[in-house]
């Protein structure tokens, strides 16, 4: 690499390759900036060093022409496009050549038809004989081109799974695109673009070079200018699914059922299945029971205007227990009693996840879910009623030897409460939400490539239903600060526990009320610790989870790196590509750039206890 000093590697989390370009002295104050970069719009080294050659002389021909005058008005942006297409040009000479599509010797001709051939049938016998392998390998491809147009790939999503099976589709037809260059039928790579585009609907071109997902058969390993994400805007959802069947599709109320199968296969939680429950019936109540491919956009609205005008818990409360939908409609039902918006986020959100089921399982009759939409984040829950942070004064006072100690012993003879113990000096050092730390179990402390990290994982991981994370983000792994590992013996006691035949760390605590291992933790430092100090006065508002709003403060301070700030905590971060790329972050790299800068300013070695 010392030897192409103008190509940069980057991997988030694949490898691609940027030209960088150091703009000279005299042309600063011309273009503004001291250099700027480019993708090479590919993954592999030796094709990136070819276009970074044509770039870097491009560039001093631009440069010279600019000292003389004869590009008076160009801008940074203008260099930038002048390179994106000289790139462009040299990708497709490139493939061409390595596809054997330049070739005008008959023999070599022949031998070229002949590779196509043989490429086609191998991929045909490897999906007939591996077709889960070939399905990953595919996946791993489409994952590199979405993570490069800075889009999430979720192989749960409908879409996701969709482009997968024409990935298949599109190598087979690119062995065709290349017998027709072969043969010279005059196509072109245009050609081939207009044929995808007429045959999927996808609406994945559009004028301009940068801003489209590029499925060029002649740019497998194409990586697109990374810039703002590129969102499909098809003109209809006929265009898009090319629609579906007009035969009757089933009925929603015998799909829930096969949904609701599914849901215990994959081992959802009783409660969790309740209130799917309760929300389809709510559906059938307000909609009625359709066949799943006659639900409209009309129907979803209504379903969501209706949903915001009933009460909540409506078998509970007397006034509205044994009425109709219609009588308690026409009642005008009190804002106060009404369901909350993150209640009915939450209602819509099943019917929503149904639907997406239908479109995975059901594509023939279900061509969009309608159900989908998106909240504004707005919250229920007043300003003045947010927690707050926890102030440097405060931490002092909660950690000091002379008052927390005590407060951790039932009476001086009883032995120490661990869980009372660890557990807020484990929020002060993490961030974690206080369920997230009560759940923990021994085999969720472990080493990660050398750093003791904290792994959370949803339920089912490790073949049970005692644990559950908040969102897809809240699955990380949290690296261990110093002073719990070395100073205060973290991973000691947690070896010790496991020694003794206990499965979780803070096995002391049971599960209470909703079903949480929360709540006897919650009160004793909510309401008992933290008045008897004389934070918790009645007029703040602080609580355990003042501990994450005091982490995510220091770290901003002390410029730590939003993405990891939000990785640590299990956010999802507003930017779509830092949720892409946070997903491979490493521990080490969290431990050193965010976690380990962490530093209260208290003396650890005054609250260690012998165990």
């Amino acid at each position: 690499m010392t030897k192409y000093p103008h190509i940069i590697r980057t991997r988030k989390p694949y490898q691609y390759f940027l030209f960088r370009c150091i703009v000279p002295k005299d042309l600063i104050s011309v273009l503004g900036q001291k250099e700027f970069r480019v993708s090479l719009g590919n993954s592999l080294y030796s094709h990136s060093k070819i276009i970074s050659s044509n770039l870097y002389n491009l560039c001093k021909i631009i440069f010279s022409e600019v000292r003389e005058g004869y590009m008076q008005n160009i801008t940074l942006e203008d260099v930038k496009n002048i390179l994106r297409i000289e790139v462009r040009k040299s990708l497709m000479h490139i493939h061409h050549y390595e596809y054997g599509t330049n070739v005008y010797d008959d023999k070599k001709l022949n031998e070229s038809i002949s590779r196509t051939d043989e490429n086609e049938e191998k991929l045909r016998d490897r999906l007939e004989k591996d077709y889960k392998g070939t399905i990953e390998l595919i996946e791993r491809e489409v994952d590199k081109i979405l993570i490069t147009q800075n889009l999430e790939p979720n192989k749960r999503n409908v879409e996701y799974k969709g482009l997968v099976r024409r990935w298949i589709d599109l190598k087979l037809i690119r062995q065709n695109w290349k017998r027709d260059v072969l043969n010279e039928s005059g196509k072109t790579d245009d050609d081939f673009r207009n044929e995808l585009e007429d045959k999927w609907k996808l609406g994945l071109w559009e004028n301009g070079e940068d801003k489209k997902l590029n499925l060029s058969p002649v740019i497998e390993n194409y990586a697109p200018e990374p810039i703002e994400p590129y969102i499909v805007q098809p003109k209809s959802i006929e265009q898009k699914y090319n629609k579906v069947k007009s035969s009757p599709s089933p009925l929603f109320s015998k799909v829930i059922q096969e949904f609701y199968e599914r849901m215990k296969i994959n081992k959802r939680r009783t409660k969790t299945i309740g209130a799917s429950k309760d929300a389809f019936n709510q559906l059938i109540e307000i909609i009625g029971d359709k066949p799943i491919g006659d639900y409209t956009n009309a129907d979803a609205r209504d379903y969501r205007n209706t949903l915001s005008k009933l009460p909540k818990n409506r078998n509970k409360m007397v006034e509205y227990r044994d009425k109709t939908l219609n009588e308690i409609l026409s009642m005008d039902v009190p804002m106060k009693d009404r369901i909350s918006q993150q209640t009915e986020k939450l209602i819509n959100s099943k019917i929503s996840g149904f639907f997406n089921y239908c479109l995975d399982e059901y594509p023939d009759y279900v061509g969009s879910n309608v159900f989908r939409k998106k909240y504004q984040q707005t919250s229920s829950v007043k300003l003045k009623d947010k927690k707050e942070s926890f102030t440097d004064d405060d931490l002092h006072l909660i950690f000091n030897p002379k008052t927390y100690l005590p407060a951790i012993f039932e009476n001086p003879l009883s032995r120490i409460k661990y869980p009372y113990y660890f557990i807020p000096i484990l929020g002060v050092f993490t961030g974690a939400r206080l369920e997230e730390l009560c759940m923990c179990r021994t085999k969720d402390i472990m080493k990660v490539k050398g750093v003791w990290v904290y792994r959370i994982r949803e339920e089912g991981e490790y073949g049970d239903e005692e644990t559950i994370v908040k969102n897809p983000y809240s699955e990380r792994d949290i690296p261990l600060h110093p002073v719990l590992t070395d100073t205060l013996g973290f991973i000691k006691y947690v070896k010790m526990i496991e020694k003794i035949g206990h499965n979780r760390v803070f096995h002391e605590l049971t599960k209470i009320g909703s079903g949480r291992f929360q709540q006897n933790v919650g009160k004793f430092f909510n309401e008992r610790y933290l008045k008897k100090i004389g934070i918790k006065d009645g007029v703040r508002k602080v609580s355990f989870h003042s501990f994450r709003h005091s982490v995510e403060t220091h770290l901003t301070n002390q410029n730590v790196n939003p993405r990891f700030i939000d990785y640590l905590q299990g956010h999802s971060s507003k930017d779509t590509g830092a949720n892409i790329y946070m997903k491979g972050i490493k521990a080490d790299v969290l431990l050193k750039e965010c976690v380990s800068k962490i530093d209260w300013g208290i003396d650890w070695e005054k609250l260690k206890v012998k165990f």
